[in-house]
This record gives structure tokens, sequence and C-alpha cells, in this order.
């Protein structure tokens, strides 16, 4: 493992660390539950330690039971993190204005509200819909033909992600008639690791069904010492990956950008959509993927006519959606910048946390008409 990946490793552990001792004691403070500290600190800790041990074990039936429930277990931490700090936040003025306590029923509803929205939202994120979106395109060499895009975002396979998930999609993708399919990044979260039936995947991926083929572009989840087996991954599978390049074909031009922010590198930087798109046909319609929806202008400007992104997740559930708005003003759904059509889909599925309260786990398809 390189440098700056056992410096993220290690971050990562710090953060989930921290988040796990600060739940921990606004839970303990909040409601004093009837076992004795050294118990209940126990316990927590072997919930906490089930991720690892279940990513470290040799792979089995047993470790893929021990990730799910640690991914579980991280996911309720983050939700009610939120419900803690509203706690915490409230007792400090509480105590400061007043000069006494909460009432015991307001940490019960904020506790509450987080439990609630975990147990929906891990539930309802399962539940996968078509979205569909009209999009009339001015371009010569497609007038009079209509096209279909079906377009999958933010995979990210995993133990809960798994082969049974995929081959629902696939069936699902199958009966959409696809002209193309596009994965707009985010297929894994660092990692293939945890993704128990790695090649049983790329095989429910060669199953999908599509005119022109399947192709991709990479998220800022799909890096890390483990990239060569993403890239593996995407070759078994039979999808072609585009990175700042694109293919041309029948009136359509079909561009797959780089990350902005490969595995969360700042830093990193990338050619502009126009040096992109540089000897395309101008007459053709531009079809684009960009893993994250935060260059919408350039790409615009560049003569894009149709961009597809994923990324944002849709929010999922408040006071997460706030937050990732003021990064992503357009955050999901379909918006017009220009004469382009700015696609941002919600995600076929959900990274940890795995839950979804607001919007759906969507398969999106573009249903182009040339005019």
């Amino acid at each position: 493992m390189a440098k700056p990946q056992k410096q993220a490793a290690a971050l990562l552990l710090v953060t989930y660390a921290a988040l796990s001792a600060f739940v921990a004691w606004r839970l303990w403070a909040a409601f004093l539950p009837p076992i004795p500290l050294a118990g209940y600190l126990v316990g927590y800790l072997l919930l906490c330690a089930c991720l690892p041990a279940g990513f470290l074990l040799p792979r089995s039936k047993f470790s893929k039971g021990l990730c799910i429930l640690g991914d579980y277990w991280v996911s309720l931490q983050i939700v009610l993190a939120f419900s803690a700090l509203a706690e915490w936040v409230l007792t400090a003025l509480t105590s400061w204005l007043f000069g006494n306590t909460l009432s015991p029923l307001l940490p019960l509803l904020l506790y509450g509200a987080g439990l609630a929205t975990f147990l929906y939202g891990a539930v309802h994120t399962r539940n996968i819909r078509v979205q569909t979106y009209r999009c009339p395109v001015d371009k010569p060499n497609i007038r009079g033909r209509q096209l279909r895009v079906v377009q999958l975002s933010d995979l990210h396979l995993g133990s809960i992600n798994d082969l049974r998930t995929v081959q629902r999609i696939v069936h699902t993708v199958n009966g959409l008639s696809a002209d193309i399919v596009c994965i707009t990044g985010d297929t894994f979260t660092e990692n293939t690791r945890e993704v128990f039936e790695l090649q049983e995947i790329a095989t429910a991926f060669r199953a999908i069904k599509s005119r022109w083929g399947v192709f991709a572009c990479l998220g800022n989840h799909d890096a890390g010492f483990e990239l060569p087996n993403m890239l593996a991954f995407y070759r078994q599978a039979g999808v072609t990956l585009l990175k700042d390049t694109y293919l041309q074909r029948d009136g359509v031009t079909l561009l797959g950008r780089a990350d902005r922010t490969p595995g969360e590198n700042i830093r990193s930087q990338r050619a502009s959509a126009r040096e992109c798109l540089q000897g395309s046909c101008g007459e053709n319609l531009i079809l684009a993927m960009d893993h994250q929806p935060g260059d919408l202008e350039g790409a615009a400007e560049a003569g894009v006519d149709i961009l597809l992104s994923g990324h944002t997740h849709g929010g999922q559930f408040y006071p997460l959606n706030r937050l990732i708005q003021r990064v992503f003003p357009h955050y999901r759904g379909c918006k017009r910048v220009g004469t382009m059509y700015a696609i941002v889909s919600a995600g076929t599925c959900t990274p940890v946390p795995y839950v979804r309260a607001i919007g759906n786990s969507e398969i999106v398809v573009v249903e182009v008409t040339g005019r």
C-alpha cells in the first residue's frame, strides 16, 4: 500500500473512532441505560469491530455477514450522529441559558427520529425505480431519430450491494431496450475486497443488453491501491472505460471524463471538456459522462448536449441533503444549463450510510429525440 493510501486509511479509522466515541458518549449521557458502563462499552466496541473484522478475515459467508452487520452499524451511527449533535448543542444551551437540563422527552424524540430515518431509509434504498427524462435535441446528425440511453450510477459494489442486487439491476435494464448503457462512476468504494462475488458480478454485467454496448467513467471512489483490480473488472465485465476520451458512432459522440477528485485528491488536474472534445463532430449528439456535477457550465460551453452525473446520492436524508446542496447546487434531477440537459442521478445504490429517506434509488432512462 502506497503512503497516500496508508494516510487515507489512517484518517478513515481515526474519523470512524471519533464518530463512534461521540455517539456512544451522547447515547449514554442521554439515556443512562441500566447496564454497567463496562458492559455498554464492550458491546459497543464489538459492534464497531464487525466491519474491520469482516474485511480482514478470509472470505466466507461468515465474514460477509460481519461486513453486512458492520456496514449497517456504521450507517446507523452516521445517522444518529446528527441527532447526537443536536442533542449535545441543545443540552449545552439549556444548561447555559436556564441552568437546568433538557426534558427527557426531547432526546427521545431526536434519537427516535434518527432511528426511524435509518430503519425507513435502509429499506427504501433497496427499492430501485426507473426514472425517465425526455430530451429533444437539435442536432443535424440525429434529426428525426430516437435514442434511448440508460444510466447507472454509484453502484458501490460490496457486501450489501452484492450479486443479487446486480442481477436485479441487469434484469431491469434488459427490459428497457437500451441503445447505450452509461455507468457514471463509483462502481466501487476504494476496494474490491468487500465485493465477495466479484467474478460472478462481472459475468452478470456481460449479460446487459445494449445495442451499442456498456460504457463507464470513473468516480472519486474508483481509486486507491486496488485500482488495477477495478480496471481488470471493467475488462472482464465487457465495459468500455472512457477517461477524458470520446467515441463517435452513427451521429453520437460519447465522452467519458476523468473524475475531478480521484481518491478525494483535490489537487488532481484534468483537461477541460472543450479540450477533451477537440476533433469531434459538432453536428453529432454530444453525450458526456462526468461523475461529479461540478462543472456544468464548462460542459455546456464545450457544446455538450446531455451531461450524465451522479455522486451526490440525491442527498439521502435530512440534513445531509442540505450540506450536499451547498457543494453541488444541482444535486439531483434534470436541469437545463443553456441548451444542455444536466442530469444528476440519485444513484442506483447507496454507499455507507446505506440509508435513503429522500428520493429514490434509480435507473435513469434518457429518451433523446432529434429534431
